[in-house]
């Protein structure tokens, strides 16, 4: 009788091993699945927002004279360097910072050839580009039929 227990504690034991082993496995797949998840989700908020920042650029600088005047006005903080490109430098909470601080950077840079003019804006994070513009429109002269 007594190995009769003992039988049924070893089957009762091997049972509930596999059962932790399928439970760990199944947890296993869902920790996977919210990382994943979580992933994605960073990736579109980073894509929202630099889409948003880009065609908001993009529109000042087609509906002005592209000038780092205006393009301060419109973008705080906004600084042109020696390429005479003009970048905003923005933090991990999508606010504009310092350079030093920053998480993501717009880059827009501007050229004129004849009555057209053209820019190329990118907004790029830590991982590289994350959204770039490429748009070309007549200028002021041409715009005025002059």
């Amino acid at each position: 009788m007594g190995q009769d227990n003992s039988a049924r504690s070893s089957l009762f034991l091997i049972e509930l091993i596999i059962a932790i082993l399928f439970f760990s496995l199944g947890a296993a797949v869902c920790v996977q699945a919210f990382v994943k998840a979580h992933t994605v989700s960073a990736q579109a908020r980073d894509l929202a927002f630099a889409s948003s920042t880009v065609s908001s650029a993009a529109n000042v600088l087609r509906c002005s004279d592209a000038s780092p005047e205006q393009f301060t006005a419109y973008f705080p903080g906004a600084v042109q360097d020696a390429d005479g490109a003009l970048f905003v430098c923005y933090g991990e909470d999508f606010a504009p910072c310092g350079e030093d601080e920053a998480a993501y950077v717009l880059r827009a840079e501007t050229a004129a050839d004849g009555a057209v003019r053209a820019c190329h804006i990118t907004m790029g994070g830590q991982a590289g580009v994350i959204y770039e513009l490429d748009l070309r429109w007549p200028g002021q002269e041409a715009a005025h039929g002059q």
